[in-house]
C-alpha cells in the first residue's frame, strides 16, 4: 500500500499562510472603510449659488450660513491699514556732514592756484620787478580755473578785489571762516517744506563721503536754518569781522561766502518711499474670520457690500475644490494616520496584539466617533443663533463627548490600545472641525485623559468619576487655548463650562449606553457582566454546587487565590476570579470521577489508566459545551479550555507508566497523547493564574501539616513545574510576576488552611446527654 502524504507539513504551512492573507485582506478592507467613511464625513457641504454683485440691495433669497470655517480678506480694510502704516513712517532726510570741509577744500584749491600763478611769474621775472599789469593779466587767464575750483560764480569787481589782495592766505582764511559759518549745522533749502515733517518728526541720516554714519530722529525742537537765513548770518558775520578790510575786498569775501552756502539737509524721497513700501508690505491682509455655522444673512435681509465681500471670499476659497478631491484627501489623511499608528503599535507596543474582532471594534468606534462629532457639529450650527450674545457656537462643540470611543476601548482592551485610539480619533476630530488645531488638541487631550484615567475594570459609578476627571481636563485645556488665542472672558467661561459638562455628564452617559452594545455585538465582557457572573446565585454555579459540591468548594477557594495573584501583578482580579469559578464547570457531568467529589468509593479503581485519563480530560470539552449553554463570555470559556493547557493527566500518566514497567513492557511505547490535555496553553495572564492556582490548591489538600514553609515550598514547586513545561510561553507573565504570584498565593493558602484550637468541652450536669464539640478547621 502506498504511503499517505503527511498532512502535518501542509497544515503547518498552508493554514498560517491562509490566516495571514485573510488578516491582511481584512486590514486593507477596514482601512478602506475608515477612509471612505471619514472622507464622506470630512467633506464640507456644497456652498455654491452665492449671490453676486448684481444682487446688491436686493433681499436675500434664502438664509445663508457658513458651511465651513473661512478666513476672508477685506481688500478695503487692508488698503486702509497699509496706507496708515506707510503714513506712520517718518520721512528721511540726508545731512551732508562733509559740506563744510568740502567748501574749505575748494576755497584752498582755488586760492592756491592763483598764488601759484603769482609765484611762477615771480620766478620768470626775478631779475626785474613784477609789473602789476602783467600779474593782472596772468590772474585773468586763470579766472576760469579759479571759478571751476571754487564752484561759485565770481563777479568782476569781486575778482578784481581778490586780485588786488593777491589772493592772500588771510583772505582765504576769512572766506573759509565765513563759508563754515554759513554751512555749519543743518541747512534746508526751503523752510516751508520742512514744517509738516517737523510736526511728526523726521529721520536724519548723516552721510560722509557717500557712507551713512548713522541716523537720528529730529523733532520740532531742532534748530534748522534755511539758505536765506544762513546767508544773512554770513553777511552779518562778514560785516562784523571785515570792518577793517578794504571795502571792496570785504564785500567780495562776503558775497563769495554767501554764494557758497547751499542746503546740507535734503529730503531723500527714494529712501522714504522704500521704507513706506516696506511698512505697508509688513501689514498682513485684514481677514474676516467666519466660523462654520455662522449666519451671514437671513432670508429677506437686504444684501449689502459687506455680505458680498464674504460671498466673494467664500467663492474664492471654494474655487477649484472638487468635492470628490476633498473627500479623497480627507479619507487618505485618516487612512494614513490609522495605518501609521497601527504599524507603530504592532512593532513597538508589546501589549498591543489585537485580534480580528478588536480591529473591527476599533474601526466601528472610530467611524462612530466621527459620526457623533459630525452630528454634534450640525446641532451646534442649528443652535448658533439661540446662544446668548458673546457666546460663540464653537462652545457647543465642546459638549460633544469625543472621548467616548477611547473610554470604551479602555473598558474592553488594553490601555495602550485606548491611548492610540484616542490619538487617532482626536486628530481626525480636528480635521472634522474645519482643520482646527485647537479642537484637535482638545479632542486628543480628552481622549488620552479618558484612556489614562479610566481603569480597565470599573463599575458605572467609577465611569462617572472618570468622566468628571476628563471634563476637568477638557475644561482646563479649553481655558488655556482661549487664553493663548486672546478670547474674551465670557467666551472662555462658556467654552470651559461646556467642556466640563460634556466630559462629566455626556461622556459617561454615552459610554454606559454603548457598552452593552459592544458586549452583545462584539462578544466582549466588561466588569458589569463579570459582576453578574461572580454572583454565586448564578444558575451554572447553583448546578455546580448541587452536582459537584467538592468541585464548587475547590473553585471558590481558587477564586480567592487567583484574585490575590491578579492584584499582585496588575491583572484583572474580577476576571481571574470569574474564570476560577467556572473553570471546572464540566465536572457536573461526571462528578464522582473526580477526587474532590468522592466519598470513599473511587470509580477509577476498575478502569484502565487511559480510560480514566479520557474521562478526566472530558471535563474540559464538557465545560466548553456547558459554557455555550449558559452563554458564558468568550474570555471565560477560553479559561476553561486553557486551565490545563497541554499538560499530562498526571496521576493516570504515572499509573500507566508504572503499570507498563511492572509488566515488563519497556520496549512498548505508551501513547502519550492519550494522557495530554488538548490545550491550548494559557493565552492570558488570568488563564495562567487559573492553571497555577488549580495545581497549587489541589496539592495543598494533600498536605498533612499546611505550615507556611510547606505551602511556600509547594507553590514554588507547582509554579516551577508549569514553567518548565513551557505552559506559560504564550502569556505575558514574567519571572517577576511569577515571584509576586507565588507570594500572593502562599498568603491566600495560609488564610484558607490556617489551624484553629479545638473548642473546650462544657461542664456536664448529671443526666444530661453528652455532646461532642468538634474543632472546626
Amino acid at each position: 500500500m502506498a504511503e499517505e502524504p503527511e498532512p502535518t507539513a501542509t497544515s503547518e504551512v498552508v493554514q498560517p499562510v491562509r490566516r495571514d492573507v485573510f488578516g491582511r485582506a481584512l486590514g486593507v478592507a477596514l482601512v478602506a472603510l475608515v477612509s471612505a467613511a471619514s472622507g464622506w464625513l470630512l467633506a464640507p457641504a456644497d456652498g455654491a449659488r452665492l449671490p453676486g454683485p448684481e444682487a446688491l440691495g436686493q433681499p436675500a433669497p434664502r438664509s445663508i450660513r457658513a458651511n465651513q470655517d473661512y478666513d476672508i480678506e477685506d481688500p478695503e480694510a487692508t488698503a486702509r491699514r497699509r496706507a496708515e502704516a506707510a503714513a506712520s513712517v517718518r520721512p528721511v532726510y540726508d545731512l551732508d556732514e562733509g559740506a563744510p570741509s568740502e567748501a574749505t577744500a575748494r576755497i584752498h584749491a582755488a586760492f592756491q592756484l592763483m598764488r601759484d600763478e603769482e609765484q611762477a611769474l615771480a620766478r620768470t621775472a626775478w631779475a626785474e620787478a613784477i609789473r602789476p599789469a602783467e600779474l593782472v593779466r596772468r590772474f585773468g587767464a586763470q579766472r576760469t580755473a579759479f571759478t571751476s575750483r571754487l564752484q561759485v560764480l565770481v563777479r568782476d569787481d569781486d575778482f578784481a578785489a581778490l586780485c588786488e589782495a593777491h589772493f592772500s592766505e588771510d583772505a582765504e582764511r576769512e572766506l573759509s571762516s565765513l563759508a563754515l559759518r554759513g554751512l555749519s549745522g543743518e541747512v534746508i533749502g526751503d523752510q516751508r517744506l520742512l514744517s509738516d515733517d517737523l510736526e511728526q518728526g523726521f529721520v536724519m541720516r548723516s552721510i560722509l563721503s557717500g557712507e551713512i554714519q548713522g541716523e537720528r530722529v529730529m523733532t520740532r525742537d531742532a534748530l534748522i536754518r534755511d539758505v536765506p537765513t544762513a546767508r544773512d548770518e554770513v553777511a552779518r558775520t562778514g560785516a562784523a569781522r571785515l570792518d577793517k578790510e578794504r571795502p571792496g575786498l570785504s564785500a567780495a569775501l562776503t558775497r563769495l561766502a554767501s554764494a557758497m552756502v547751499h542746503p546740507t539737509l535734503a529730503p531723500d524721497l527714494a529712501e522714504t518711499g522704500r521704507r513706506r513700501e516696506e511698512a505697508a508690505s509688513r501689514v498682513k491682509p485684514v481677514v474676516v474670520a467666519v466660523k462654520r455655522g455662522e449666519r451671514i444673512i437671513e432670508e429677506g435681509e437686504p444684501i449689502e457690500a459687506r455680505h458680498l465681500l464674504v460671498f466673494d471670499g467664500m467663492r474664492a476659497q471654494q474655487h477649484g475644490r472638487d468635492p470628490a478631491h476633498v473627500r479623497f484627501g480627507g479619507g487618505a489623511l485618516v487612512a494614513l494616520l490609522v495605518s501609521v499608528l497601527w504599524v507603530f503599535a504592532r512593532r513597538n507596543v508589546p501589549r498591543f496584539r489585537p485580534a480580528r474582532r478588536d480591529a473591527l471594534l476599533l474601526t466601528a468606534l472610530l467611524v462612530g466617533t466621527l459620526g457623533l462629532a459630525s452630528a454634534g457639529f450640525t446641532v451646534a450650527d442649528a443652535l448658533h443663533d439661540r446662544l446668548p450674545a458673546g457666546l460663540p457656537a464653537a462652545s457647543l462643540r465642546f459638549l460633544i463627548p469625543v472621548a467616548a470611543g477611547a473610554m470604551i476601548v479602555r473598558q474592553v482592551l488594553s490601555a495602550e490600545a485606548a491611548l492610540l485610539f484616542g490619538l487617532a480619533s482626536g486628530l481626525a476630530g480636528g480635521l472634522l472641525a474645519g482643520q482646527s488645531i485647537g479642537y484637535a488638541i482638545f479632542a486628543t487631550l480628552t481622549s488620552m485623559a479618558a484612556a489614562g484615567f479610566s481603569p480597565g475594570s470599573c463599575d458605572r459609578a467609577r465611569l462617572f468619576r472618570t468622566g468628571l476627571l476628563v471634563g476637568l481636563a477638557g475644561g482646563a485645556a479649553v481655558f488655556a487655548l482661549g487664553l493663548f488665542a486672546g478670547r474674551p472672558w465670557l467666551e472662555l467661561g462658556g467654552s470651559s463650562l461646556a467642556a466640563l459638562v460634556g466630559g462629566g455628564l455626556a461622556l459617561p452617559v454615552v459610554v454606559v449606553g454603548f457598552l452593552p452594545v459592544v458586549e452583545g455585538v462584539f462578544g466582549y465582557v466588561t466588569d458589569v457582566k463579570l459582576l453578574e457572573l461572580a454572583n454565586l446565585n448564578h444558575p451554572a454555579l447553583k448546578e455546580l454546587i448541587l452536582q459537584a459540591p467538592g468541585t464548587y468548594h475547590h473553585s471558590i477557594l481558587m477564586g480567592s487565590m487567583v484574585e490575590a495573584g491578579a492584584e499582585a501583578i496588575g491583572a484583572n482580579p474580577l476576571l481571574a476570579r470569574v474564570c476560577a469559578y467556572y473553570h471546572d464547570l464540566g465536572k457536573t457531568r461526571n462528578p464522582l470521577h473526580f477526587a474532590e467529589n468522592q466519598r470513599g468509593e473511587n470509580r477509577h479503581d476498575g478502569l484502565a489508566p487511559s480510560m480514566s485519563a479520557l474521562i478526566v480530560k472530558r471535563h474540559v470539552t464538557d465545560g466548553l459545551e456547558l459554557a455555550r449553554r449558559w452563554r458564558l463570555p468568550r474570555v471565560v470559556s477560553d479559561a476553561i479550555a486553557q486551565h490545563h493547557g497541554t499538560r499530562h493527566v498526571g496521576y493516570f500518566w504515572a499509573r500507566a507508566r508504572r503499570a507498563a514497567e511492572e509488566a515488563g513492557a519497556r520496549g512498548q511505547v505508551l501513547d502519550e497523547s492519550l494522557f495530554l490535555y488538548p490545550g491550548p496553553r494559557p493565552q492570558t495572564r488570568e488563564a495562567a493564574l487559573v492553571m497555577i492556582a488549580d495545581a497549587c490548591e489541589a496539592s495543598a489538600r494533600a498536605l498533612e501539616s499546611p505550615s507556611t514553609e510547606a505551602l511556600r515550598t509547594l507553590v514554588n514547586e507547582r509554579i516551577n513545574e508549569v514553567f518548565s513545561e513551557a505552559q506559560l510561553d504564550d502569556c505575558e507573565l514574567t519571572l517577576r510576576d511569577l515571584n509576586a504570584v507565588a507570594g500572593a498565593m502562599v498568603r491566600a493558602l495560609e488564610a484558607i488552611y490556617h489551624t484553629r484550637p479545638g473548642y473546650p468541652r462544657s461542664a456536664q450536669k448529671p443526666g444530661q446527654p453528652s455532646v461532642q464539640l468538634l474543632a472546626r478547621p
